[in-house]
């Protein structure tokens, strides 16, 4: 939620530190890349080994995605919109995928160049310039 003066942000359902990690991430930087995220935060959102409520869900995501969108529109200036459902969705899938693709580059398994990851005006058009490996990604589809 936006207030007149500043960002509010509720993190009561982020006992982990998840959200506000990443949120200190864009604030510090709207420009950040894909390859500047800390290998932390991608393991802790995808890894499923580690025990916790049910692991990060789609619903998790969803309220991360959310919060990351409310201060994306508060730094770039922008009044407070809520996106209705198909927006939210192209959105958030988008992104969902470039972090699965930030995953996979990590891990050697595609080759990408590093793209920025808070640009959510841009998100959707991101992923079609992204070249995968075919040869490589095939085998771990197989």
């Amino acid at each position: 939620m936006q207030e007149e003066r500043g960002l509010y942000l509720d993190f009561d359902n982020d006992p982990e530190g998840i959200i506000s990690r990443t949120v200190s991430i864009m604030v510090e930087s709207l420009h950040t890349m894909s390859d500047g995220l800390p290998d932390h935060l991608l393991k802790d959102l995808f890894d499923k080994t580690n025990p916790r409520d049910e692991n990060l869900d789609e619903v998790f995501m969803c309220e991360l995605f959310d919060a990351l969108y409310t201060a994306y529109r508060f730094l770039r200036g922008l009044p407070e919109r809520d996106l209705d459902q198909g927006e939210f969705n192209q959105i958030f899938l988008s992104w969902h995928i470039l972090l699965w693709v930030e995953t996979l580059r990590r891990a050697s398994v595609v080759t990408v160049t590093p793209f920025p990851i808070f640009d959510f005006d841009n998100l959707p058009d991101l992923q079609i310039d992204l070249k995968l490996d075919k040869s490589v990604l095939l085998p771990l589809l197989n």
